[in-house]
């Protein structure tokens, strides 16, 4: 027995509950034994041990019964609003409380064979009959923990160590700290699936992601414990939001990894996928330059083709090929004309590219509310203006300073 066991005995055993019925017998017993005189005769006596001991045999039966129904509810409904951490905890706390009273119950058991062969005592029966009442207030206490609707929350307040909000430190409200809760995870859920399955982490909550994955990705395992803070803090505003406030420095903390793995997220797209935009450029260079030449063969070589947006989007297609993205186009994309869509968790867009043929006198301001539009949605953007008049292509995009640059092929 660990000391873990020990520590819930105590905490079982002395809860204020079951103290309150410890003294009432106690002074029940000192009344009797003091002021009251009782004459039962051999066989009532044996019959207080045989039904003592009838009774708790029938009531230790029935505790492996309730244990398996509740462990049953809990996997039926739980894992929907509660981490694992918590299921585990509520597992191992009722089976320890079930122990203890089985324990308690057997023990009692003992006393009464004892008296059963060797002390026919009325004294001595009347102490053991306190005893199995207190046992059986014991088990009640047990059924009622056991669907006790406030043990949940007992137990993420308990897994919550927050300090109480400073007066000088920013309000934070429930709703701000949530979203951006549901932000870091999808940062991290990305970072993991970067180069693995999706599966792998979409039905996953962050805590799982965590406490399973930690061993294997070392950004995880070096804030571990960050991690676990801020999910524990989490699931207790969620659960107690009525008497719990937002720890700020948690929140910070929050922020700081949200950053930490976006960064982490974009280093791999330059690693893996797209080194900068010049490497962008290059294959819609490529893609463009074949357009061009396949339109050599038209024979008014000033009118641009109806379709030619279809055309130019399916060379696209045919330039922009790897594992870690897919492309989708038109009718396909929402808003734009041709996207470069991550293979990842939250299909990051990392390329959105649109295609006009306008006059070069519209374009800068048409390509200034364009980028001005889109600019949040996709890591990098272009629009490809084709410029029927000198019969070439004009690429506009940005750089890493904001500023708006193009080149003509």
């Amino acid at each position: 027995m660990d000391r873990y066991f020990f520590k819930k005995l105590v905490l079982f055993i002395g809860s204020v509950y079951h103290l309150c019925i410890l003294l009432a017998l106690s002074i029940a017993y000192i009344i009797v034994f003091q002021f009251i005189s009782i004459t039962l005769l051999p066989e009532n006596v044996t019959w207080i041990y045989s039904s003592s001991m009838q009774t708790l045999a029938a009531l230790i039966a029935l505790l492996p019964i309730s244990y398996a129904y509740f462990l049953d509810n809990l996997d039926k409904e739980s894992y929907e609003n509660f981490d694992s951490y918590v299921l585990e905890k509520l597992r191992k706390d009722v089976y320890i409380e079930m122990m203890v009273v089985i324990i308690f119950a057997l023990i009692i058991i003992v006393l009464n064979l004892f008296g059963f062969f060797l002390f026919q005592n009325v004294l001595y029966a009347f102490l053991v009959a306190l005893f199995t009442i207190d046992a059986i207030a014991l088990i009640a206490l047990y059924i009622y923990r056991l669907f006790d609707p406030n043990r949940v929350k007992d137990i993420l307040k308990e897994f919550d160590v927050s300090k109480k909000t400073d007066a000088s430190q920013k309000i934070v409200l429930l709703d701000e700290f949530i979203t951006e809760y549901l932000e870091l995870e999808t940062c991290v859920k990305d970072f993991v699936s970067n180069e693995n399955d999706n599966a792998m982490v979409n039905d996953l909550p962050l805590y799982d992601i965590v406490d399973n994955l930690s061993k294997d990705f070392e950004e995880l395992n070096e804030h571990y414990n960050d991690f676990k803070e801020i999910i524990f803090h989490r699931n207790n505003l969620i659960h107690n939001y009525n008497d719990t406030t937002v720890d700020y420095s948690k929140y910070s903390k929050m922020l700081d990894l949200q950053r930490l793995f976006n960064k982490f997220n974009n280093q791999f797209v330059q690693r893996k996928i797209f080194t900068n935009v010049t490497k962008i450029n290059a294959i819609i260079d490529l893609a463009l330059k074949e357009y061009l030449e396949d339109q050599q063969n038209i024979e008014d070589e000033n009118k641009v083709s109806t379709d030619f947006k279809e055309d130019i989007t399916t060379l696209l297609h045919s330039y922009f090929i790897s594992d870690y993205y897919d492309t989708i186009s038109l009718d396909e994309a929402e808003g734009i004309d041709f996207e470069v869509i991550q293979n990842n968790y939250s299909n990051k867009r990392l390329v959105g590219i649109d295609i006009k043929a306008i006059s070069s006198k519209n374009i800068k301001a048409i390509t200034t509310a364009f980028f001005k539009r889109l600019e949040k949605r996709f890591m990098y953007l272009f629009l490809i203006n084709y410029d029927l008049k000198n019969n070439h292509f004009v690429v506009y995009y940005k750089t890493k300073d904001n500023a708006i640059k193009s080149f003509i092929i």
